[in-house]
């Protein structure tokens, strides 16, 4: 079988804890593929930042503004992105997956699974701006009733799309986003900051919660329970100058150190140097930090979610992180803290997603 992943909408550094799914998606994939032949279909600045082994690589003499814009134009207007439609149906696929919650171009006529990993919207659409309130209604329903078999990451995403999308429950496969099972041996702590230090490693974007943190923290500071710095990292959204003058109002912007978005190599180092993972999160689809401080072997405290209930995380490391008090407790638990039941790997991911794959390429027409 010949099964096509369509990465137009990947957009490096920008993406959160997607970008680090799609990675580890196209690392596996070809050791479980088979027989089976394996696409990428990129932009040309995703052709650039990615490397894609064992797949045959096309690629869209288009730029990541330039897609952006024929989906904005696809959503709200009939326009239809012509050019790309004939290069996705001549790859001749079985089956394309599209792994980041919106099938596009919308009339291509292949056979698509698309992976859901945010439906944060459908909860809090006080956290998004008026572009995304209605873009997302624009295109996820329909991507969804066009999908042959919907993906979701995680039991809590499987159950908000039955009950809140109406999608057919026969639908809608959960694989969850995995670990590496071989543990973090040999990763050297990053030299970026001196360690031990509290690490959060989130976008600035609302539901993280940053500004919550930061008044924790402060007041653990002003009392003397804790001596780590608190170091952040992931994209810096228009957010972060609001941030900075919030930590600076506490009296720990010397203590709060924020080094932006770094590769995932980088990313695993500064894992490696941390006491304690922090995950204040409002809202999660699955929540990645978590299975990765697991693998690092780290004290892990999280907000109160489902999905962490889910993952396996210990209730008496799920704190309110408005209470310092609780935060204090949850971080002088015994350590490592060990999840209650076993992530999956980043390989039986994707040999779950494979599977779907094939299962969808073996339907046919109809």
């Amino acid at each position: 079988m010949r099964l096509a992943v369509s990465l137009l909408n990947f957009r490096p550094g920008r993406i959160g804890g997607t970008e680090t799914y799609l990675r580890r998606l196209v690392d596996h994939l070809p050791a479980v593929a088979g027989d089976d032949e394996l696409v990428v279909l990129l932009h040309r600045e995703a052709a650039g930042a990615i490397e894609t082994p064992g797949f045959r690589r096309v690629v869209v003499d288009r730029g990541d503004a330039r897609i952006v814009a024929d989906r904005i134009l696809e959503a709200y207007t009939p326009w239809r992105a012509r050019g790309i439609e004939r290069i996705l149906e001549g790859l001749a696929a079985d089956v394309v997956l599209f792994p980041q919650q919106s099938i596009f171009p919308r009339r291509a006529r292949v056979r698509a699974v698309l992976t859901a990993v945010d439906v944060q919207h459908l909860f809090h659409p006080e956290n998004f701006g008026l572009f995304d309130r209605t873009f997302r209604p624009a295109i996820y329903p329909y991507s969804l009733e066009r999908a042959r078999r919907v993906i979701a990451i995680s039991g809590f995403t499987r159950t908000t799309l039955l009950a809140r999308c109406g999608v057919p429950p026969g639908k809608v496969v959960t694989v969850p986003l995995g670990w590496e099972p071989t543990g973090a041996g040999g990763v050297v702590p990053t030299d970026r900051v001196a360690g031990p230090y509290l690490y959060y490693p989130a976008v600035t974007h609302p539901h993280k919660d940053h500004a919550t943190l930061f008044r924790t923290y402060a007041a653990l500071r002003r009392r003397g329970d804790v001596a780590e710095r608190l170091v952040l990292t992931g994209a810096r959204t228009a957010r972060w100058k609001d941030l900075q003058a919030l930590a600076a109002s506490l009296g720990v912007a010397d203590d709060v150190v924020h080094l932006g978005y770094l590769p995932y190599g980088e990313v695993r180092r500064v894992y490696a140097g941390a006491s304690a993972v922090l995950f204040p999160t409002r809202f999660e689809g699955f929540g990645l930090p978590v299975t990765e401080a697991a693998e690092f072997g780290k004290r892990i405290v999280t907000s109160r979610l489902e999905v962490f209930d889910e993952i396996g995380v210990p209730a008496e490391n799920q704190v309110d992180f408005a209470d310092p008090d609780a935060l204090l407790r949850a971080l002088r638990l015994p350590g490592p803290t060990r999840l209650v039941r076993a992530p999956i790997s980043w390989r039986e991911m994707a040999a779950r997603t494979v599977a779907v794959l094939r299962d969808v390429a073996a339907e046919g027409e109809g």
